[in-house]
């Protein structure tokens, strides 16, 4: 069963009913006026064949014009293209192509009150891709078609000559040929309902409208799904919602633990750091160690693992033997000089600790050079024989 708005839009554009048109059963626009077959009847619904020797023809491209903005556009060239004084014009929409029949207003008027006027060349079978040369009401008809579109058409009054029909094809831009036989063609109903211009404004209106009410009805139908989708989204967002908090009122008590494990492992890897911290106490006292006993401290500046000292040097003591000194120890690297105007005999010095703490200095002799006059002598050796009790010794007082 068709739809509501199929059944309208084959009640808008369904051709015209009747019999079949042709010149021995419809009256006809020719050039000497209205002509009409013996013992036909004419009324007012009668349709009218226009031949072609009182019209104009002229295909508009109008493809890659905007569909909304057709009308406008072909309005405009018929504007321009007035071939009568004052013409009225049959247009044939087929596809992006207006077939558009022109003849004159006055012609036109001269008919009495007619349901459709149907131009001669509308009411032949379309031809195939080329030129063709069709038998008219008066005279004959050049066509040139591609695509099933015609895009090219004269009128003559007689057969053509040679030149008339290769200036023809040339317009057309055709492939010249001689001149060739006269088609006798087969009447038959147009394929498309025909409209004027104003008519073509108010049929492309109604289809808007038309199309608007299909718009609406599938908007409505639309929109009550998605409203019965979104009233389901949100009892599933609802019920979504309890069910999280019950998760988070379950974990809660988890969740707290966390965090406060968290803070002490915070707090204890601060105290670590704290404690891996190298002492200004162990650092001053390895520089005891390595300094010259004469130098004099004056600066001593210790931040995140970098040591700075200001000194006063003994004039036995360079530059070079300090820092020396210092990097021999193990612990102090990188050691720098300063210039920041420490004075002649004064230095500063910039150095990196390689680790927390000091190296272990077993065995070492913390950077001191010990002479043979240094080391202590030893305790002096006993005669084991000259003590009391012993093997083969005197008794105390007596003789040997």
């Amino acid at each position: 069963m068709p739809s509501p708005l199929l059944s309208a839009l084959q009640r808008r554009f369904r051709l015209p009913a009747g019999p079949s048109l042709s010149p021995e059963k419809a009256p006809s626009l020719r050039r000497e006026g209205p002509s009409v077959p013996d013992g036909l009847r004419i009324g007012r619904s009668a349709a009218w064949i226009v031949a072609r020797s009182v019209s104009r023809y002229r295909c508009i491209d109008l493809a890659g014009v905007p569909t909304a903005d057709r009308v406008s556009a072909l309005r405009a060239q018929l504007t321009a293209w007035q071939p009568f004084p004052a013409s009225d014009y049959l247009i044939d929409m087929n596809g992006g192509q207006a077939q558009v029949f022109a003849l004159s207003r006055e012609a036109r008027e001269s008919l009495p009150q007619a349901r459709a006027l149907w131009p001669e060349t509308l009411l032949h079978p379309v031809g195939d891709d080329g030129l063709r040369l069709v038998a008219c009401l008066e005279g004959v008809e050049g066509q040139c078609w591609r695509a099933g579109v015609l895009h090219s058409s004269r009128w003559w009054a007689a057969r053509p000559v040679d030149a008339e029909w290769q200036d023809f094809a040339r317009q057309a831009q055709a492939e010249c040929m001689s001149v060739p036989e006269v088609q006798e063609l087969p009447w038959q109903r147009p394929r498309r309902a025909l409209a004027t211009l104003d008519g073509l404004q108010q049929r492309l209106q109604g289809q808007e409208r038309l199309i608007g009410g299909a718009l609406a009805v599938a908007l409505a139908g639309g929109s009550a799904v998605v409203a019965h989708g979104a009233w389901d989204a949100f009892q599933a967002r609802d019920s979504g919602q309890a069910e999280l908090q019950a998760v988070r009122d379950d974990v809660a008590p988890v969740l707290a633990a966390r965090d406060r494990a968290l803070a002490d492992a915070d707090r204890a890897a601060a105290l670590v750091r704290q404690l891996q911290a190298p002492s200004p106490l162990e650092v001053l006292g390895q520089l005891n160690q390595l300094l010259p006993p004469a130098g004099r401290l004056k600066e001593f500046e210790l931040r995140a693992g970098l040591v700075k000292l200001g000194l006063d040097l003994p004039p036995d003591v360079t530059r070079a033997k300090l820092v020396g000194d210092l990097e021999a120890g193990g612990w102090f690297t990188q050691v720098a000089e300063v210039k920041d105007g420490a004075g002649r005999g004064g230095v500063v010095l910039e150095m990196k600790l390689s680790g927390p703490r000091p190296p272990d200095r077993a065995g070492m002799d913390a950077g001191l050079t010990r002479s043979a006059g240094d080391v202590p002598a030893g305790p002096p050796s006993i005669d084991l024989g000259l003590l009391p009790g012993a093997a083969g010794s005197a008794p105390r007082g007596g003789k040997p």
